[in-house]
């Protein structure tokens, strides 16, 4: 069976996959409370660790029974109400999260060994030289003269807190458009804002934006998916959208990684998006295989 897991409940991602599989007759069961699951992990006669899940409605399931699609982790640990217990039982939920979706062997997006990895964390898995050149700050005034560094046309800036975004070119807007007591900015220094956005599933890629009209079948691009695509499998991450921007030689560079892409990018291809996760999810990852044999 396919157990879907997110705390928000009106996700249009689960609830378009939740539609997919019950239209295809597909076991599966969608959870945003995790106080319902109940898990046990144990150690076999040879030594290999096992977990069992009672999953309502299903009974008491092995692991290797169940595939997990798991979106935006990391609200599990918000506290639905502001007061320490609130805040310790949702920190409580994340981390039993963690510990079962590190040891099952079937799961879109697994966690690293120490945590779900987010954009930030799968940039350092890529060569550098396909990234555009990022920043972090909680001072507006430091990106001009990154800017300058980079030799940037335009700086994306977004405000972590608030989600904010801003494109800015003139450089003098740098300071008069942001907030300077803003807590967190995250800065891309890119040649433009016209995107190339591709969502990929385990070795598929959907082309759902393409704003420079680049040709994504040139040798070069595929490449970069190809190798993209292969490095954040090794990481345990099937499932992600890549924001792409050319420079002017037609370059492709990569903006932004999303492992939990909003399903309006995608819900033009969301049936062939929704067969590929079910193909993913119906096998294990090698080296889980082979650490099992």
């Amino acid at each position: 069976m396919i157990l879907l897991l997110g705390a928000d409940p009106r996700d249009a991602a689960m609830a378009g996959f939740a539609d997919y599989l019950a239209s295809h007759s597909i076991p599966h069961m969608v959870c945003s409370d995790l106080g319902q699951l109940g898990f046990g992990v144990y150690l076999d006669a040879c030594g290999r660790t096992g977990v069992r899940l009672h999953v309502p409605g299903h009974g008491t399931v092995r692991g290797d029974e169940v595939a997990v699609f798991v979106r935006n982790p990391w609200m599990f640990a918000l506290a639905k109400e502001d007061s320490d217990d609130a805040r310790f039982a949702g920190n409580e939920y994340y981390a039993a999260l963690w510990a079962v979706c590190a040891l099952l062997p079937k799961v879109i997006n697994r966690p690293g060994p120490q945590a779900w990895q987010y954009d930030r964390e799968v940039r350092r898995s890529l060569e550098r030289s396909s990234l555009l050149p990022e920043y972090w700050t909680t001072d507006p005034g430091r990106l001009l003269d990154r800017r300058d560094a980079c030799a940037s046309s335009e700086v994306h800036v977004e405000d972590l807190l608030t989600h904010e975004c801003r494109i800015i070119e003139d450089p003098g807007d740098l300071g008069g458009r942001l907030n300077p007591g803003a807590s967190h900015l995250r800065a891309v220094f890119a040649p433009s804002s016209r995107y190339v956005v591709h969502v990929c599933v385990g070795q598929r890629s959907f082309t759902v934006l393409n704003e420079p009209d680049v040709d994504v079948d040139e040798e070069r691009h595929r490449t970069l998916l190809r190798d993209l695509t292969d490095t954040l499998s090794r990481r345990g991450i099937r499932f992600f959208a890549v924001a792409l921007v050319t420079d002017h030689q037609q370059r492709p560079l990569v903006s932004r990684i999303l492992t939990d892409p909003p399903f309006s990018w995608y819900r033009a291809h969301a049936d062939a998006v929704h067969e590929q996760l079910c193909a993913e999810l119906a096998r294990p990852f090698p080296e889980i295989a082979e650490s099992t044999r």
